[in-house]
């Protein structure tokens, strides 16, 4: 079902939809209006039967609370929320068995009058419409898009890939949450729009742009339901979130403050994977590329070796004496 939701600055509009394939929808987006502005998020969960659901419900509900609970202009609240949603879903996969593995994606927007802080781990996406241009502002942290960054793949090549579900960064799969956050200036008729790879993997971004042009003048929730429509219509493979944020006033934000700037893509680059394309992974390597860390038993005949040369010089000297 489409949610609505209007000010006087802003305009916005969500849908999410279990897609033609699956029978559970894993997906989860939400709107809140907070004293620092209006926050919007996209959530798609993974790690199998109903974990998935969970981690993208209990990841969306932590955020929505700690931005609640926390001080501070919104560059200092949004991650420090989003770190206490990392945890929660950490906790939850390290209490159950049945929950080991589990994680999700998040894209979280913060709009407070002019400008649009932004917080992403995974590979939902955050675009912006402006005049004829549509702008991914996100980075997919994933094992495609590191090929493409690398000048490996190319985009089309990534699009239809065999490891394109294969995560590099998600939330909940460590402690310490790895965070890209930025902001950007926004003006009058700005269209943000959020969404899970369910609609970004069935439409390109060309196609996203010319569905808004054929509907300028249609609501933003009749505009949320032809996207999920576009992406079923293409397959709908995959559970399908769209959120869309309009501006009709850019006023000037509640309190100054800098804005971020996006630093070095947190995602690790990864080797070949063998993995089964069909179903989302996360993986997330405890030592950097290109180091292995040395399995027990390697360590343990080093020790062992290491004690029989002390002893066998050991015995050589006093053989000499």
């Amino acid at each position: 079902m489409t949610q609505v939701a209007a000010t006087n600055l802003v305009e916005i509009a969500g849908l999410t939809d279990s897609g033609r394939l699956r029978e559970m929808n894993e997906d989860h987006w939400a709107h809140q209006t907070l004293s620092s502005g209006e926050l919007v998020m996209v959530a798609d969960g993974m790690g199998g039967h109903r974990t998935g659901e969970i981690a993208s419900s209990l990841a969306t509900e932590a955020l929505l609370l700690g931005m609640q609970e926390l001080p501070g202009t919104p560059p200092e609240t949004l991650p420090r929320a989003m770190q206490r949603s990392n945890f929660a879903v950490y906790q939850q996969s390290a209490r159950r068995a049945e929950s080991r593995g589990m994680g999700t994606t998040m894209t979280a927007v913060l709009i407070d009058g002019n400008a649009a802080v932004i917080g992403h781990v995974g590979d939902s996406r955050a675009y912006l419409v402006r005049g004829d241009t549509i702008t991914q502002l996100t980075r997919d942290h994933s094992w495609v898009a590191e090929k493409v960054r690398q000048g490996l793949i190319t985009e089309a090549e990534a699009r239809d890939h065999k490891w394109r579900n294969v995560i590099t960064n998600a939330l909940g799969s460590r402690p310490q949450l790895r965070l890209d956050l930025f902001g950007i200036d926004l003006k009058d008729n700005d269209l943000m729009l959020l969404c899970s790879d369910g609609l970004s993997n069935m439409l390109t971004d060309q196609q996203m742009l010319e569905l808004i042009r054929a509907e300028v003048s249609t609501p933003l929730e009749a505009l949320s339901q032809k996207f999920v429509d576009a992406a079923n219509e293409a397959g709908g493979p995959d559970n399908i979130s769209v959120v869309l944020v309009k501006v009709k006033r850019a006023a000037p934000r509640r309190k100054q403050y800098p804005l971020p700037l996006l630093g070095r893509d947190p995602a690790p680059a990864v080797e070949e994977l063998p993995m089964d394309s069909k179903h989302t992974f996360v993986y997330d390597p405890a030592m950097p590329v290109g180091i292995t860390e040395p399995r027990r038993n390697q360590t343990w005949m080093l020790a062992v070796l290491l004690v029989l040369y002390v002893v066998l010089v050991g015995l050589l000297l006093n053989v000499r004496r």
